[in-house]
């Protein structure tokens, strides 16, 4: 039987057009992504990536203000159908995408940074859509960026990228403390060597060593004595 659907499939193959190159946009919004451009978007265009372009094709964009004043727009197209003979092999598969959107203000200023990327999952040759609303009321324009869930990191790639940046970081933190001490020891040792060493016993408070200077004692023959006034 499986033999059969390879020979019917191959059969069929002749006729039936398979996605196997990249479409050249009929729309002058939309720009094929040989590699990331992230730092060129530009606010209404829609960036696809080159493997993402050879199964989506750009079909329209709609965009609004809710009743609530925020800018939703949605991207519209539709996926290529599998060849016979993919068919065969692989049977029913479903198309990954990532997507996200891009948020600028009517003067073309980005509002805020790009989102994370999206997943999508849709069928060969249905057509689907891609929505995203505007974080802000001030958004009144977007761009578009689509390509295949296989192009961005996955979750595991980013947690190894954060453990050893955690790293890093405890690591640089551990020698900063390091260099303070040192500092801190190397000043006291510059201290200690311009400032003389008291005497012990004014150092352990000796009542007999300390002197309060300007204050005469109480026994001193130069206290001048009470005199009575002369009466008259």
């Amino acid at each position: 039987m499986k033999l059969f659907s390879i020979l019917m499939a191959a059969a069929c193959a002749l006729v039936v057009s398979a996605c196997a190159s990249t479409p050249a946009p009929t729309d002058e919004r939309v720009h094929v992504m040989a590699e990331d451009v992230t730092a060129s978007i530009q606010p209404g265009n829609i960036y696809i990536s080159a493997d993402a372009a050879k199964i989506f094709t750009f079909r329209d964009v709609e965009s609004e203000i809710n009743e609530n004043g925020y800018l939703a727009v949605r991207v519209l197209g539709k996926t290529c159908e599998l060849s016979a003979l993919k068919w065969a092999f692989f049977g029913d598969i479903d198309y990954e995408f990532a997507y996200r959107f891009t948020w600028y203000d009517a003067d073309g200023n980005q509002v805020s940074e790009p989102e994370a990327f999206r997943p999508r999952s849709t069928t060969p040759g249905n057509p689907v859509r891609f929505v995203g609303h505007a974080p802000t009321e001030e958004c009144r324009n977007y761009a578009f960026e689509l390509c295949m869930a296989s192009e961005i990191p996955s979750v595991s790639d980013d947690a190894e990228l954060a453990d050893e940046k955690t790293i890093e970081n405890e690591a640089a933190a551990e020698a900063e403390a390091a260099t303070e001490a040192e500092a801190a020891q190397a000043e006291k040792e510059k201290i200690e060597e311009i400032i003389p060493e008291l005497p012990e016993q004014n150092v352990a408070g000796d009542k007999k060593d300390v002197k309060v200077i300007g204050i005469p004692d109480k026994d001193a023959e130069s206290v001048p004595k009470a005199v009575p006034a002369e009466k008259e």
